[in-house]
């Protein structure tokens, strides 16, 4: 082993954990409340119950204030964008199963110069309420500062500034917008101003909060507020003695948050313990200001919706760049936005694209996704091909909780919804019994630990990228889980740990737990070799677990090990997962784009390890081609719900062998296949086996349910 520690610097350091427990602090978990999910206390969730009961949604968001700033519209756009918020509208797209529509509330400009906008928005909800439409608010995270530090001489203030004092402006064609700090009280004060405008006066249903991130390092916010913040937070974490364990000395307030020197990141991985503790401090932070916003606006309405754009890809380092752990960020709010570009296809070259891993990880996290079915104009992340909106609706219908996302609308809205997905609105209507209130039946959870697909994203993120992408292919019930679930394993078989080199001591205790109960651990490379501070442990932490002291060199990489005498579980270890494509040069700044989503070299290894792990009883077993996916799902005490998704859309895939164990002491007593072309259902034919139940379903085009009747037996 290698190391720039010797062994009696390590147990020096590693003693801090006790020092740790003292403390009361956790320099991994800073915030984390419940288990999952963060229900919301019951006096909230009853208001709120219309969020899961399905929501299809238009969007004409931009203020026409910004989109005469911003230059570029067509020249009659103000007649369109007035003639669009209009009751025919209205009328347009609840004919077409519109139940929601994003429009203007605050882009940053100020209220006084937005007022014409505002006025607009008022009229515009009065009418949409009259009719059964319900209407969200967008509020940016952006100051104008022309408009805004003349209504607001205090905002000169607000603004996010780098280590040298410059403000960090939005993009570089739109100059007039600065970065706003959301950790600035006068800032936060002012947005609550515009909060009870679009709450109280507008009585808008939802408030979305756009740019719902830090801007990207290394270009940080180094304003008066962040700065004291840090401290601050450093001080309740880090005791004398334990900060001295930590830096090297005892006084934190001698630190001050970390200068980059340029406009680029130069290392592959976060060593240096101030620089991951700006990243936490960051993530900590983001995910305080939200939910303070978001419990600001359920006092004022706890029948108002909130959701954030947290810029929500899996493949990319948002938790270091932006400051996004979703672990934290996802306890505020009740939906959340994504904008990534991995649009549903199976391409040429046999890739899988998916946003399947977005919604994974806003499922786990009790949350229901918003994604752009609508494709905007001229955007390249969003290609137009013959059925890619039935794909992408197809995908949200299997993977998402009740939400199909923007069907219609982008800048000047187009009201029409496409002729092709209307089926698939009608089924995600006419079935919502069938929909709503369920829960992802997972076999096995898939960690994504802060501290490892963060800090050394080009070995740990491009790992658990690719076993998703393996679990994914080959039709596997999974689910992506972050730090805080690992307090509670039991819903799983397997976890699997891809990488994750980075865990503390708790979190180690946690698996242990899990494995003596039964649960079974797949690890792959350097998992568990450092500690929550990325110090080098003599062995992996596991290795109890896993019957393997150290990592192999690459080129003596071999099979996998397995123990079937750990606890009352399984473990297996796997020396690397071996990408088929080599992956970008390791930097920080990392992003693992889905034309390297091809199957490792080793993924009938890993795939067989895993159902070996799981003792070959999952859940759901479907025989079908790689380019179909599946996702099982169970409502509260009611149907169990196979969803298929067919990749190929132009391709009918016929006869799909199924086996599925329901829950323990309940068996199949029927089941129904629902598609967009059948939506009333066709009764399946049923074989019992032990612990079991298998059919055939006899064709699909791109999507298909089958709903299940269990009873107890």
């Amino acid at each position: 082993m290698s190391s720039s520690y010797n062994r009696r610097e390590f147990l020096a350091l590693t003693a801090s954990a006790s020092l740790l427990q003292a403390a009361g602090g956790n320099p991994l978990i800073p915030l984390y409340g419940s288990d999952a999910g963060s229900p919301r206390p019951s006096s909230v969730q009853e208001p709120l119950h219309w969020v899961r009961q399905g929501i299809v949604a238009a969007s004409n968001m931009e203020a026409l204030s910004f989109v005469r700033r911003r230059g570029g519209e067509l020249l009659d756009y103000a007649e369109q964008w007035r003639a669009d918020l209009s009751d025919a509208t209205v009328r347009t797209l609840l004919e077409q199963g519109v139940n929601l529509i994003l429009i203007t509330l605050h882009k940053g400009a100020g209220l006084k110069t937005e007022a014409e906008d505002i006025a607009t928005a008022r009229e515009f909800v009065k009418v949409a309420h009259r009719r059964g439409l319900r209407v969200g608010g967008y509020v940016g995270a952006t100051i104008f500062y022309e408009t805004l530090e003349a209504e607001e001489p205090q905002s000169k203030d607000w603004k996010q500034i780098d280590e040298f004092g410059h403000p960090l402006y939005y993009t570089p064609t739109q100059t007039f917008r600065y970065m706003a700090c959301r950790n600035n009280p006068g800032y936060m004060d002012y947005i609550k101003r515009v909060l009870k405008v679009g709450v109280l006066d507008l009585q808008m249903d939802m408030i979305h909060f756009d740019q719902l991130m830090w801007w990207s390092a290394p270009a940080s916010c180094h304003c008066q507020h962040c700065r004291r913040q840090f401290r601050d937070f450093l001080k309740d974490r880090y005791p004398a003695k334990l900060a001295l364990a930590r830096f090297g000395f005892e006084n934190v307030e001698l630190m001050d948050i970390p200068p980059f020197g340029s406009d680029s990141i130069r290392f592959a991985e976060v060593a240096n313990p101030l620089i991951q503790e700006w990243a936490w401090f960051r993530a900590w932070s983001l995910a305080k200001r939200y939910q303070e916003l978001s419990d600001y606006i359920h006092q004022l309405n706890p029948g108002t919706a909130v959701q954030g754009n947290p810029t929500m890809n899996l493949d990319n380092n948002v938790g270091f760049l932006y400051g996004v752990d979703y672990g934290q960020l996802l306890e505020g709010g009740d939906m959340v936005c994504s904008e990534e570009p991995n649009q549903p296809l199976w391409t040429d070259d046999g890739r899988l694209v998916s946003q399947i891993r977005t919604y994974k990880g806003a499922r786990t996290m009790g949350k229901s996704l918003w994604v752009w079915q609508a494709c905007p104009r001229g955007d390249k992340n969003f290609p137009i091909y013959a059925g890619a909106m039935e794909l992408n609706i197809s995908e949200a219908l299997a993977y998402n909780d009740r939400n199909i996302g923007i069907v219609a609308g982008f800048d000047v809205l187009s009201n029409t919804v496409p002729g092709e997905v209307k089926p698939y609105i009608e089924l995600f209507t006419k079935r919502s019994q069938d929909l709503v209130n369920t829960k992802t039946v997972a076999d096995v959870a898939v960690l994504r630990s802060y501290a490892s697909t963060s800090f050394n994203p080009a070995h740990s993120n491009v790992s658990t990228v690719l076993v998703e992408q393996s679990l994914i292919v080959d039709k596997i019930p999974f689910a992506i889980i972050f730090d805080r679930h690992l307090r509670n394993l039991s819903a799983y078989k397997v976890l699997v740990l891809a990488d994750q080199d980075a865990l503390s001591d708790s979190q180690l205790a946690s698996i242990r737990d899990f494995v003596k109960a039964g649960g079974s651990v797949v690890a792959t490379g350097r998992t568990s070799l450092l500690n929550e501070w990325r110090l080098t442990r003599p062995k992996f932490g596991l290795s109890d677990v896993l019957g393997v002291d150290q990592p192999a060199p690459d080129q003596e990489a071999g099979g996998p090990s397995r123990r079937t005498e750990v606890g009352a579980g399984r473990a297996v270890y796997i020396p690397r997962i071996e990408p088929a494509v080599e992956p970008p040069p390791a930097q920080v700044a990392y992003a693992f784009g889905n034309h390297y989503w091809h199957l490792p070299r080793n993924h009938e290894d890993l795939i067989a390890s895993i159902r070996w792990a799981a003792r070959d009883q999952l859940s759901a077993e479907v025989k079908a081609p790689r380019w179909v996916t599946i996702e099982l799902a169970q409502q509260d005490g009611g149907l169990l719900l196979l969803h298929l998704v067919n990749y190929k859309p132009k391709e009918t895939v016929q006869n799909i062998q199924a086996i599925i164990r329901p829950p323990a002491k309940f068996r199949v007593k029927e089941a129904s296949l629902v598609t967009p072309e059948h939506i009333s259902g066709q009764k399946l034919t049923l074989e019992s086996g032990p612990g079991n139940v298998s059919m055939v379903i006899p064709s699909m085009r791109v999507y298909a349910l089958i709903t299940m009747s269990l009873e107890a037996i």
